[in-house]
């Protein structure tokens, strides 16, 4: 459903008529009547089964014997099908946004908030804040009170603002700067969150109608090592611990008009914030607080679900614990101030979607109970099931299965149970201290407390400590429960062998926890972006025009993919292809991989001296061309849904030679030049290329491709041209050449890279 990443940027052209106009008319369903109806009773077949299987349970199988025990996991299912009703109201209606072009002349002011964030990292943001299209004042909000800071804004031409103390932290920061700026729309970013030059083109529209206060776009991220990303780099696919929310939970808001500001990425009206000083300080949630404000008062929300900014996402464990104790101690406790149940001004689509909004940071009381369960069956024998028979047996599974099944089918292939658990183990400690100080520490705004978005290089071990405890109570219980079986101290097969099957699954999610904590350390400091650009060679350390490939590239140097052995410490002069532009540099090789399975040797390699434009350079590189082609590549459905296209094709009798990854060095010859890029993916029967140049339809090329001890050469004809617009003179063309003769497959499999998917 979100835009593709990689789409050309396209500008709306502003108007000057200002005929104002109801932005719901720019709502469109992305699904037909039929698949909606499909989807709605899916939604309702599921929640009468649930209900059901709760009935039976309650009647027929709540123990009498360990009363508070089996009432215990009777609330965690109960809360349970709560939570299924509050996620299917919110996909009830899936829509997306048509974007309207931006009246001109608007005064439009963006900030960007800043403590103590690196100024390397915000210098890449406020380059790109300043570099937006549309008319624009950019000013830097630093609560840090920075010399460094104050003299980046004058190098980069925005303006600085800072106070004299930090109240009310970043929305103290935010609304300092709304005292003393006056543009009618703000546009908001945190520190790493760089937007992209079409971002106010694409959101200035919707303010058209004057009942818009807030446009808020998706929070997508660019460091995918981080620990709530998942990167299957053969099957193309990335799965974030956010993909839910920003893909189905908040379009399903905006059907409902319940789609809030999320704290950055988004643009603001001035006009309703004014009578509130800005927007609310009462808690550390302040987004999601103002958001139900506005709401209450009659204001309208917009969400544009397109990648228009990416960010960075928390590194380790630590920094995700933190953040998501800052979301859940400030969502439960903005019901304190601005409870969406009873503040009046709502309609009740809007309480339903807000109530979800803050439902969803209770998960970590029924998980308890769900991980301690097991384990408490094996070593007590007491079980939360009366009858524990064949009967229930059959009723749980055809419940389990039903949930199962309509969850995957009304998340639309975006849902991942598997994922869900996870990260449910990850953060259900988490939330049992927010619900705990919202409880306790009601009318407190809490600490807000900064994220670090770069690992120390430490392992900290704090998070997990929980799930340590867990995971040995779960081991003995284990233990103490085989013993009994084994020495005849109980006979009960079925129910120790069914508590220990559910121990045993949430040790290994517990695993998978320690596994994630345990990583290692992150030393660098720069973020290292997976990247193929042709790197050819320069000077007399080796045969002059010498291609090789990069495998990754960073502020400081970048990993050479090269197709024969570089001695460590050699100094190599080297020229990198990035798109159209071509940079010569010197770099040193100070890390060595060895020989990969592909005959490509890995080597680190620093850039010692570049220059401060130079690593502008190579950011504006990661922004324009490596994270949107990231981003638009790795969207391959689940396996279900492949499986799904190749019977589709099968059936429909169409055929497609199949395609290699192979991110290979390639010269193109066209007109008498010859012109250095990279390969995609190949065929038996053509490539496909991101060239520096554009050619037209039908034209003539040969294409020599490289690879360690061969090369291969073979004319084609230009079939495709896509044109991929990007900011800041890095346009490119996506080609597709078809080959004048059938490949054999040996050559093409031959050019696979090891690590090119």
């Amino acid at each position: 459903m979100a835009q593709d990443a990689v789409s050309a940027i396209s500008k709306p052209k502003a108007v000057e008529n200002d005929t104002p106009f109801n932005a719901n008319e720019t709502l469109v369903s992305v699904e037909s009547p039929g698949k909606r109806w499909f989807m709605g009773t899916v939604s309702v077949v599921a929640l009468l089964v649930y209900a059901s299987y709760l009935t039976y349970r309650a009647a027929f199988t709540i123990n009498q014997d360990a009363i508070v025990f089996s009432l215990l996991v009777y609330f965690a299912e109960l809360h349970g099908f709560v939570a299924l009703f509050l996620y299917f109201h919110q996909l009830w209606h899936l829509r997306k946004r048509t974007v309207v072009p931006p009246t001109s002349g608007l005064k439009v002011d963006v900030y960007v908030t800043t403590y103590n964030e690196d100024v390397d990292l915000l210098r890449q943001t406020l380059r790109a804040a300043v570099a937006m299209r549309y008319p624009h004042e950019t000013y830097v909000l630093d609560d840090g009170r920075r010399a460094e800071v104050r003299a980046l804004a004058d190098e980069v031409g925005c303006r600085y603002l800072t106070r004299p103390d930090n109240k009310h932290a970043k929305a103290g920061n935010w609304n300092n700067a709304f005292k003393q700026t006056t543009a009618d729309f703000i546009a908001t970013f945190d520190a790493d969150h760089v937007p992209r030059a079409d971002f106010l083109d694409r959101t200035l529209g919707f303010f058209r109608d004057p009942k818009v206060a807030i446009v808020q776009v998706p929070q997508r991220y660019h460091n995918l090592d981080s620990v709530q990303h998942r990167v299957n780099w053969k099957t193309r696919r990335v799965i974030s611990e956010q993909d839910t929310f920003f893909n189905l939970v908040m379009p399903g808001k905006d059907h409902w008009n319940a789609a809030f500001f999320c704290g950055t990425g988004a643009v603001l009206r001035r006009k309703p914030l004014e009578p509130h000083g800005g927007i609310l300080t009462d808690t550390i949630t302040e987004d999601l607080h103002t958001s139900v404000v506005l709401h209450s008062e009659g204001w309208k929300s917009v969400y544009l679900n397109e990648t228009l900014v990416t960010g960075l996402a928390p590194v380790d464990l630590k920094s995700f614990a933190i953040q998501r104790l800052r979301w859940s101690e400030g969502n439960l406790k903005a019901a304190a101030f601005a409870n969406p149940v009873t503040v009046a001004g709502l309609a009740l689509p809007q309480r339903v979607s807000y109530f979800a909004s803050l439902y969803t940071w209770t998960t970590g009381l029924p998980k308890l109970i769900y991980y301690m369960a097991p384990p408490w069956i094996l070593f007590t024998g007491t079980f939360p099931i009366a009858h524990f028979d064949a009967t229930f047996v059959a009723v749980y599974l055809a419940f389990i299965s039903t949930l199962v099944v309509s969850y995957q089918i009304v998340s639309r292939g975006t849902g991942h149970l598997l994922m869900d658990e996870l990260f449910n183990m990850v953060s259900f400690f988490t939330s049992l201290r927010a619900m705990k100080r919202a409880a306790f520490g009601r009318g407190k705004p809490g600490r807000f407390v900064v994220t670090s978005k770069r690992g120390d290089g430490t392992r900290d071990l704090t998070p997990v400590l929980p799930h340590l405890a867990l995971l040995a109570f779960s081991a003995l219980a284990v233990t103490w429960s085989l013993m009994g079986l084994g020495f005849g101290i109980t006979d009960d097969v079925r129910g120790a062998g069914t508590a220990i099957f559910w121990t045993l699954y949430n040790a290994a999610l517990m695993v998978t926890v320690l596994k994630m904590s345990g990583r290692p350390a992150d030393t660098r400091a720069d973020c290292r972006f997976r990247a193929n650009f042709a790197v050819e060679a320069r000077g007399s350390w080796t045969e002059a025009g010498r291609l090789g490939v990069t495998a990754d590239v960073s502020e400081r140097g970048c990993s050479l993919l090269w197709p024969e052995p570089i001695e460590m410490g050699r100094r190599v002069d080297l020229r990198v292809h990035f798109g159209p532009r071509a940079m010569d540099w010197v770099g040193d090789v100070v890390g060595d991989q060895g020989r990969q399975a592909d005959g490509w040797y890995r080597y680190g390699v620093h850039f010692p001296n570049l220059t401060k434009t130079d690593i502008d350079l190579l950011n504006d590189v990661a922004f324009n061309l490596v994270v949107p082609d990231l981003l638009g590549t790795l969207t391959e459905p689940a396996w279900l849904g492949r499986q799904w296209r190749r019977l589709t094709l099968a059936l429909s009798r169409r055929t497609r030679a199949r395609r290699q990854a192979v991110r290979v060095p390639m010269r193109l010859r066209y007109a008498g030049s010859w012109h250095v890029t990279t390969v995609r993916d190949v065929s038996a029967t053509g490539l496909q290329t991101q060239s520096p140049l554009s050619l037209p339809l039908g034209a003539r090329v040969k294409v020599t491709m490289v690879a360690p001890e061969r090369t291969w050469t073979v004319d084609a004809t230009v079939a495709r041209v896509d044109l991929r617009a990007s900011a800041m003179g890095f346009d490119t063309w996506i080609m597709g050449l078809r080959f004048d003769r059938e490949a054999r497959i040996e050559d093409v499999e031959s050019f696979q890279r090891s690590d090119a998917a």
